[in-house]
């Protein structure tokens, strides 16, 4: 993370990253280092991954703490990974989806929980097959509807 911050559990969302500074609009707040704080699954590792693992409660917890990027799947491995969902205008921040950096999308107060609306996220094509074939379907996916 680029600025200071805690993490704090929430009465909803589990843990979250609340700011301990105020953050102008348009501030960098996390960056995207792969291979340092994010790891990338293209299909072939994410279904190896998958299969990897234990019990289906964890390949849906795999693919709910996942966000797309262009045609991989990313796991965060910093504290960037407690950043919560928010719809539209609700969210204070944003990534941008060529870098993966996020930036402050108004100015946050400190003490602001930190919220991102996954649903702007660029999801690579083989996700839907994944959230399908493991029965995981978090809303902010908004899987295609079936016709």
């Amino acid at each position: 993370m680029n600025i200071a911050y805690l993490i704090k559990d929430t009465c909803t969302y589990g843990k979250g990253i609340f700011t301990e500074q105020n953050i102008s609009k348009g501030e960098l707040i996390w960056t995207y280092k792969r291979d340092i704080n994010v790891r990338e699954y293209d299909y072939v590792q994410s279904c190896q991954h998958l299969e990897s693992l234990p019990s289906l409660a964890d390949q849906q917890l795999f693919l709910d703490i996942t966000f797309g990027k262009d045609e991989v799947l990313c796991l965060i491995l910093d504290d960037g990974k407690y950043m919560n969902h928010a719809e539209g205008n609700m969210s204070n921040c944003i990534t941008d989806l060529i870098t993966g950096n996020c930036f402050a999308k108004r100015d946050i107060m400190q003490g602001e929980q930190l919220f991102e609306d996954y649903s702007t996220f660029s999801h690579p094509d083989f996700l839907y097959e994944l959230l399908q074939k493991y029965k995981c379907e978090p809303e902010y996916y908004r899987l295609p509807v079936q016709m």
